[in-house]
């Protein structure tokens, strides 16, 4: 069932795209061209019945250690809980250096239209994380505009309480059975 609906979805995104008989190849993978600039893959994987979306957010990885640096913490800072990577994360593959970007979009249970409607999501975050990462690749990407990307805008150093606590530091019950 849920391949048969990760092959629905498909469809589905593909008429929104006016690319009729757009399909899984024998990998169950879909690859499309993102405005001339990145390749988006659309994979479906039978044994977790998911579709996985990934991206290369950069393509050779800098070989200065203090951008490389830079790189890596301004990725995992704004893949905190997804938070900035529409729900999902980052990866490297240092060997080949790349990064990519990815989400997952559990198919059972999923409508047909749940990859039509959350692609534009995901496209949208890929284009603003390349950028990124370009940016800092070439030495123009600053601390403000980093510091704007961290959860809450959170300075290093800055107190804020930690979840489940109050504005004492002290642990929160969140179990309380007051009325």
């Amino acid at each position: 069932m849920s391949l048969e609906n990760a092959t629905a979805n498909l469809k589905e995104f593909g008429k929104e795209l006016n690319l009729d008989g757009l399909a899984f190849d024998e990998n169950a993978t879909c690859i499309l061209g993102i405005d001339n600039t990145f390749s988006l893959h659309i994979t479906y994987e039978p044994n977790s019945k998911r579709l996985y979306l990934y991206a290369p957010i950069i393509d050779g990885l800098p070989k200065d250690k203090a951008t490389l640096l830079t790189l890596y913490e301004t990725l995992l800072e704004g893949s905190m809980l997804g938070g900035q990577m529409a729900g999902g994360g980052v990866g490297v593959a240092v060997k080949e250096e790349l990064i990519l970007m990815h989400a997952v979009i559990e198919m059972e249970g999923a409508d047909t239209s749940s990859l039509r409607r959350f692609s534009p999501v995901f496209v949208e975050a890929v284009e603003k994380w390349r950028d990124i990462a370009k940016r800092i690749c070439e030495g123009r990407y600053d601390e403000k505009e980093r510091e704007a990307l961290r959860p809450y805008n959170q300075a290093p150093g800055a107190h804020h309480p930690s979840p489940g606590q109050g504005h004492h530091g002290k642990p929160g019950n969140l179990f309380d059975k007051r009325v």
